[in-house]
């Protein structure tokens, strides 16, 4: 589950985008970071940083980013 977002980086718009345009949004997981629990009460978590390709309505892509979100991991153990 989703805990929060934490950021974004290396946000870049690469062609221009117009009102009236489709466009679409592709997430992919670039990178998992462990997080260490500060103290025995703290939840087992970690970063997700996802690449987030925005593409038009030919596909081609018309904006990237990286976006990281923190989870909570699922083996709380």
């Amino acid at each position: 589950p989703v805990l929060l977002n934490y950021g974004i980086e290396e946000a870049r718009f690469t062609k221009p985008v117009y009102p009236g345009m489709t466009i679409g949004v592709r997430f992919t997981v670039k990178e998992k970071v462990d997080q260490e629990k500060r103290d025995a009460e703290d939840i087992a978590k970690g970063i997700v940083k996802f690449l987030v390709d925005v593409y038009d309505e030919t596909g081609e892509t018309v904006a990237i980013a990286t976006i990281l979100t923190m989870v909570k991991k699922l083996d709380q153990n």
